[in-house]
């Protein structure tokens, strides 16, 4: 009979500790977690795919693969990204990239600048399936320079 009550003991005090508010506040920083996006950059990286993992803090993480491999092709690299309206940037730490465009909650697209210039378009999606891009915009029609901020 003690083995039983201590097992309801331990039972009741499980279930009282998982349902405390630190246990809710665990819950909520589980689903605070990055959202992933994966990015296609047809005329700059055309063999490789890229994976976002944007955190609510507005910092991203990015890995990158070859896509007829899967072999990693650089460091994990990081960065800020804000959104304002359907306005999305993400901005590179250490490297010069700017990743502008434009996003509806599940597709992104826009241009890659590298050091102010256009450096190749860029599409990407919510998830971890690589997009599917439209036909790549020709390099001429993009802006000749990013706006600054």
């Amino acid at each position: 009979m003690r083995s039983g009550l201590a097992r309801y003991v331990v039972l009741f005090l499980t279930l009282a500790i998982t349902a405390s508010p630190a246990s809710a506040q665990r819950l909520s920083a589980q689903d605070q977690a990055a959202v992933v996006w994966t990015i296609i950059i047809p005329e700059g990286f055309p063999k490789d795919v890229f994976t976002w993992r944007l955190k609510p803090d507005g910092t991203y993480e990015e890995e990158g693969r070859e896509v007829a491999s899967g072999r990693p092709i650089q460091p994990a690299l990081t960065g800020r990204w804000t959104l304002e309206g359907s306005h999305m940037v993400l901005r590179q730490t250490g490297i010069p990239y700017v990743f502008d465009g434009t996003s509806n909650g599940e597709h992104y697209s826009g241009t890659l600048y590298l050091s102010g210039r256009p450096f190749s378009t860029f599409c990407a999606v919510k998830g971890a399936l690589a997009p599917s891009c439209a036909a790549p915009v020709a390099m001429r029609h993009l802006p000749t320079r990013i706006a600054s901020g």
